[in-house]
């Protein structure tokens, strides 16, 4: 498991799909640069996540006191990912769990041929730290959007039987399944903890 505090940037190992090669990038703390290369991705119409808006999340973010938090993946001098976090957690199951209030993929990542594969993973390996920092063993609670569902049950998280309050889809990640996914992430080389 980890012991101390993560020191942002991270080092990641995401693999390019095509050529199967190691990309090395870095998850930060986000800041404005990185809203400006958001503004590149290019959103195909079924794309479920094309309304978020977020310059207004990272805005909500940096108002918000410390209480929530967000992330950039960063490789290939282009944005791969975002996620914001509630880091005063929520009730679960088994114990308080951190929050993943939105988490998106660049677009060019989501085909089965192109693009970088591992970037949805590491940026949930940030969520999973966090969580263990504030003291929640790795739980994660999380609002899936349907076409995400698939993503999240294939890291081991759990569909809860109720539906959240907007009617989506409701994950969690326990403390156990969190330590073994977290333990793969470090073994294959996708986040440097």
């Amino acid at each position: 498991m980890l012991t101390g505090k993560m020191q942002f940037p991270l080092a990641t190992g995401f693999v390019d799909k095509e050529s199967g090669a190691r990309v090395r990038g870095l998850i930060h703390i986000a800041v404005e640069e990185h809203l400006l290369l958001w503004t590149s991705w290019r959103y195909r119409s079924g794309d479920e996540d094309r309304a978020w808006d977020w310059w207004s999340i990272f805005r909500e973010c940096k108002l918000s006191g410390g209480r929530l938090e967000c992330f950039a993946a960063v490789a290939t001098g282009n944005l791969q990912g975002l996620m914001a976090l509630d880091l005063r957690g929520k009730r679960a199951r088994t114990g308080a769990a951190i929050i993943v209030d939105y988490l998106a993929t660049n677009p060019a990542n989501r085909t089965a041929a192109q693009g970088l594969k591992y970037v949805g993973i590491g940026i949930i390996a940030v969520a999973i730290a966090q969580s263990i920092e504030r003291g929640y063993g790795g739980r994660i609670w999380l609002e899936s959007l349907p076409g995400a569902a698939s993503f999240y049950g294939g890291l081991g998280m759990a569909k809860q039987p109720r539906r959240s309050a907007e009617g989506n889809l409701v994950y969690t990640l326990e403390a156990a399944t969190a330590e073994q996914l977290l333990d793969e992430i470090k073994r294959k080389g996708i986040v440097e903890l």
